[in-house]
């Protein structure tokens, strides 16, 4: 059958769209690999306290902010034919306060270190809430531009290709840690940080973003609330597949004090945090590649099942260990298991929901997810004042076998509805 004009047309939209949003993901994750939650957000926040709530906190911050503001917007983007407006008016939200914090750190963190705390912990509260609310729009954005069948290989190209770069952060960020002295080093990751989100804010502006099929008057507060006791009632599958997020949300404990052990207990140095950084990014660019050859082979939730192994297996490996050497194999672990999330986390959602409730299931996961994600992290940090580390990363391993055993019973689709698989033609893709 001879190709169209609006078959090529079509092509056309569709490739443009795939090397938008990868510049936009490797632009943004390499951002996010400065400002690593895992890593330099922790030590930085130990340089300015000893309380281990208050480093649990910036999960909780994140975590909250994120998760549960999707649902705030899903109700206002869902019904309108184009959210690209939508995200470019709130997206700044998300990329400004790295600028604050960078200059508060450079001006403040030793002059008054409470009040750089504060400040961060405001920035970031901006920052987090504000990319909750645009999650839902960008989502949708993706959803609607690479096919269903291109999904998968879209999300693991773009988190694989946003390792690669991580990998080089990772590098910086020991440079940067070894060669500036304090409180310059942390600085230079929030300056570099905020020049790389500006990369990505200005990328999306060309996005070309292909109108909804599913559209309608705006529905007032109260008519969209009304949908969400359906959907928890109706969809047993998606309530399953949240609920095992809810219980994986305290199985993330550990993660957030893998750097603080480190520190704490074999007084892990500056440069030591930078190469953790690194191994944390070059694991995902090798897990990537193969979560994408596994995902459409085996499903998204296969993916899933074998990143909440590995972070299983991270948190075990930081109870036995008994020097920072131990820590590359925690932060490798930990890498892999992140991978997974951004490979298959979102694609699954997208194939349970219907086009148009997409925004509402995306946003209702995340909300549902939201308060035990955030509580999580300071949960953590009271365990670790008042029993110690071990109790904590045991209670963490202990919630994620349970994750992983109601995950198992989730139905996904068929590999059969995939029509050209990874492994072949991959340029072809593009």
């Amino acid at each position: 059958m001879a190709e169209t004009p609006s078959d090529k047309a079509s092509e056309k939209r569709y490739r443009r769209n795939l090397l938008i949003l990868l510049i936009d993901w490797m632009a943004y994750g390499s951002a996010m690999n400065f400002v690593s939650i895992t890593t330099v957000l922790p030590a930085f926040v130990m340089s300015l306290t000893d309380s281990k709530i208050a480093v649990g906190l910036i999960s909780t911050i994140s975590v909250f902010g994120w998760n549960f503001f999707q649902l705030v917007s899903a109700g206002r983007v869902e019904m309108r034919r184009y959210k690209k407006p939508f995200l470019l008016k709130i997206t700044p939200g998300e990329r400004i306060p790295w600028l604050i914090i960078a200059f508060s750190t450079l001006l403040l963190a030793e002059k008054d270190p409470s009040l750089t705390l504060l400040l961060l912990y405001a920035s970031y509260i901006t920052i987090n809430v504000s990319a909750g609310l645009c999650t839902t729009a960008w989502l949708d954005i993706v959803a609607k531009a690479i096919p269903e069948e291109k999904r998968g290989f879209f999300f693991a190209t773009a988190n694989f290709a946003s390792s690669v770069l991580g990998l080089a952060s990772g590098i910086a960020v020991a440079f940067y840690m070894d060669f500036f002295k304090y409180p310059v080093n942390y600085a230079m990751c929030f300056l570099t940080a905020f020049i790389l989100v500006s990369i990505s804010w200005l990328d999306i502006m060309f996005i070309d973003e292909p109108p909804s099929n599913a559209v309608g008057n705006q529905r007032d507060v109260r008519e969209y609330f009304s949908k969400i006791p359906r959907i928890i009632k109706n969809d047993r599958n998606y309530m399953f597949y949240t609920f095992s997020g809810i219980i994986g949300s305290f199985g993330a404990i550990a993660s957030s004090f893998y750097t603080a052990y480190a520190i704490d207990r074999f007084k892990a140095s500056s440069f030591e945090i930078g190469l953790f950084t690194s191994v944390l990014v070059g694991a995902q660019i090798l897990t990537n590649i193969l979560w994408g050859l596994i995902q459409e082979k085996y499903g998204h939730k296969t993916v899933l099942i074998a990143g909440n192994m590995a972070g299983i297996l991270a948190t075990i490996t930081a109870l036995a260990s008994s020097s920072t050497s131990y820590f590359m194999l925690v932060f490798a672990l930990s890498g892999a298991s992140f991978s997974s999330f951004m490979v298959s986390s979102f694609p699954f959602l997208m194939e349970m929901a219907p086009e148009e409730d997409r925004p509402t299931y995306i946003g209702l996961n995340s909300a549902l997810r939201a308060i035990p994600q955030a509580i999580a992290p300071i949960v953590g940090g009271l365990i670790i004042e008042t029993h110690g580390y071990d109790s904590a990363f045991l209670a963490s391993a202990f919630f994620l076998m349970v994750s992983v055993f109601i995950l198992t019973g989730v139905r996904q689709k068929p590999r059969g509805f995939v029509k050209a698989p990874i492994r072949r033609n991959l340029l072809k893709r593009f």
